[in-house]
């Protein structure tokens, strides 16, 4: 194909592009017009990716009426209520939802500038330029990352000092210029008010939410703000957007296994798995998933029945390909792709209590695709997940904090998903004394 057989190749693959890059897609249609459309729309796309994985010379003319047919239907679904902006990019007065909890604060690395930028729910955005180089961003994510590697391998205390010499350097470039801004619109109070990280390039594999001065008299941003974080804007925005089900339609599934297929054995599974199901029998409807019931299909079965998720295993990462990603079960990898597709019903949360759950693609860092994200882009509305090497002996005393604080019902008489943050916050507060430096800071939150 050459000269315009060319080009109209080159165009439908744009096409193809912008359908594959849309987030909100045209399943999300309801109406039994909207439902005609979308089918029409996903039987025209796989059409002309069919014909163009098998194109040949005078395909053109056909590639070139499935496109047109394609626009159309863009066009007749934009006439719908609510799906204006169909796959167009979101207005800025969309995006600004993201802040109706608390600001978020994007940052971003480049060649040209590192800059921190602030999204206010009723407020034009804040610009805050960082002085520090992507070349600097770049070395210190390498050391950090080097560093996680080691964890639990040495000596605590060494590894502890050198941990903090990381978080140090955040706070000094990166977060307390931020949190000096932040001050000018949510005042520090006893009652600690929330913030969401979205951070892009190299930013996404530094723990920013654990950056402090950590110095006698002096303060970390754990003093300040309980932090959350969110891959995209867009994924924090449908996370709220999702209404949540009556609590006698909703069950919790435990998940464990001790002894995957070709993987070492984890020894406090099955205590960790008797805690959740004490904390919460008394709350929901559970069922615990262990040992030989824990398998690859048991997992996804799971994920269809159960709103709520913990999940206790090895997590095992793969920064090449993100979406090989996988969880241990007994029969082999619970791949990312496999959660992707799984669709569950209405999910709310899901506790990763494995180790690496939040390390994304090395090469790709502006999509943050690890396993923690993976749930939210399934559907889960909140996600706890592990950033380095998680300690089998210590992660049952923060599940078990966790959970003290976090099954609490509200008014309604059900549990509330949006707790998760602040009780991970008080869980590590609480165990600040008890446990290893680089155990207290390893979870994190993702999503509402």
């Amino acid at each position: 194909m050459c000269g315009n057989g060319l080009s109209i190749k080159r165009l439908a693959l744009r096409w193809l592009a912008d359908v594959s890059s849309c987030r909100v897609g045209a399943g999300s249609l309801k109406s039994d017009a909207g439902k005609a459309l979308a089918e029409e729309f996903k039987q025209l796309s796989f059409r002309l990716r069919s014909t163009l994985d098998a194109s040949t010379e005078g395909q053109s003319p056909h590639i070139r009426k499935l496109t047109a047919q394609g626009d159309g239907v863009i066009s007749r679904i934009r006439e719908l209520p609510d799906f204006s902006r169909f796959l167009l990019p979101p207005l800025f007065s969309d995006l600004q939802k993201v802040a109706e909890d608390g600001p978020v604060i994007i940052v971003n690395a480049s060649r040209y500038s590192c800059d921190a930028l602030i999204i206010l729910r009723d407020q034009d955005p804040v610009h805050i330029p960082l002085d520090i180089t992507q070349v600097d961003v770049s070395e210190l994510s390498s050391e950090f990352q080097s560093l996680a590697a080691h964890i639990g391998s040495s000596d605590h205390q060494v590894e502890s000092h050198k941990i903090v010499g990381v978080l140090r350097k955040l706070w000094r470039d990166i977060v307390g210029p931020v949190v000096q801004v932040l001050e000018n619109f949510i005042p520090h109070h006893d009652d600690l008010s929330r913030i969401w990280w979205c951070p892009t390039a190299e930013f996404t594999l530094l723990p920013l939410h654990a950056a402090g001065s950590y110095e006698r008299n002096k303060h970390n941003l754990s003093h300040f703000y309980i932090s959350s974080y969110t891959p995209t804007l867009t994924a924090l925005i449908r996370a709220r957007q999702q209404v949540s089900h009556n609590a006698s339609d909703e069950h919790f599934v435990a998940i464990g296994q001790a002894n995957p297929d070709g993987g070492t054995d984890l020894r406090c599974v099955a205590a960790e798995l008797a805690v959740v199901a004490q904390r919460i029998t008394p709350a929901l409807s559970f069922t615990s998933l262990a040992d030989s019931d824990a398998t690859v299909q048991g997992a996804l079965d799971a994920f269809s029945r159960n709103q709520w998720l913990h999940l206790a295993c090895h997590g095992m990462p793969n920064r090449k390909q993100p979406f090989e990603s996988s969880f241990a079960m007994r029969d082999g990898p619970l791949m990312i792709r496999d959660i992707i597709r799984s669709h569950p019903p209405s999910p709310e949360f899901a506790f990763l209590s494995a180790c690496h759950t939040t390390v994304g693609d090395e090469s790709s860092h502006d999509e943050a695709i690890h396993l923690a994200a993976a749930m939210q882009f399934s559907g889960f509305r909140s996600v706890i997940g592990s950033m380095w090497s998680v300690d089998d002996d210590v992660v049952g005393q923060l599940v078990s904090a966790f959970y003290d604080d976090f099954i609490r019902v509200d008014s309604s008489g059900r549990l509330d998903s949006k707790r998760a943050a602040g009780a991970l916050h008080k869980a590590v507060k609480k165990l600040r004394k008890k446990i290893p430096f680089e155990q207290q800071i390893v979870f994190v939150h993702i999503g509402v």
